[in-house]
């Protein structure tokens, strides 16, 4: 008797460790992505000709993990001229640990009228095992598609992204 109430205890205490690190996962994701959603609204306004005619609209979590979070969302507001324009926009947020351990943060803002979504572009590069090095082929399907996008990610961000909160960005006509 004395064997089952011990093994019952150790199974609830299991039990009860695995949800609390389940529940810890979600809230860490949920509050990068809390994050990205706040940094994507501040760069729009940055980015827009008059940031009190803004509207963002539709807004889509089309992957998110620990690292990296990508929104689509309808923006629309005044242009140069005027008149209002509107474009379906991709927002991508992401995270990397520099080699001497500090993390930072970059993001970029691509308009969908120009150019593919970046899941197309991994998805393209997932199913053609495109750059893979030897080590992502040796991880499970899921992982190498989270590698893929965030792979994908960090290209468009040499292109055309920014450090978050980084002096150098000050000036949004230098980015």
């Amino acid at each position: 008797m004395r064997c089952y109430s011990m093994f019952g205890i150790k199974r609830i205490a299991r039990l009860l460790m695995i949800g609390i690190c389940a529940i810890s996962l979600v809230a860490c994701s949920n509050g990068f992505e809390t994050k990205a959603k706040q940094q994507m609204e501040q760069t729009m306004k940055e980015l827009a000709k008059d940031p009190s005619s803004l509207q963002i609209s539709n807004v889509e979590t089309i992957f998110s993990n620990d690292s990296i979070c990508i929104l689509h969302y309808k923006s629309s507001g005044k242009n140069g001229f005027g008149g209002v324009s509107s474009s379906k926009m991709e927002y991508i947020y992401l995270t990397w640990t520099k080699g001497n351990g500090e993390l930072v943060t970059y993001e970029t803002v691509i308009k969908l009228d120009d150019k593919p979504s970046i899941l197309e572009t991994a998805r393209k590069d997932y199913q053609e095992k495109n750059l893979e090095p030897e080590y992502v082929k040796k991880m499970n399907d899921e992982d190498r598609k989270s590698w893929h996008i965030h792979f994908a990610a960090s290209i468009y961000m040499i292109g055309g992204g920014r450090e978050v909160n980084s002096e150098k960005n000050n000036n949004i006509e230098n980015w």
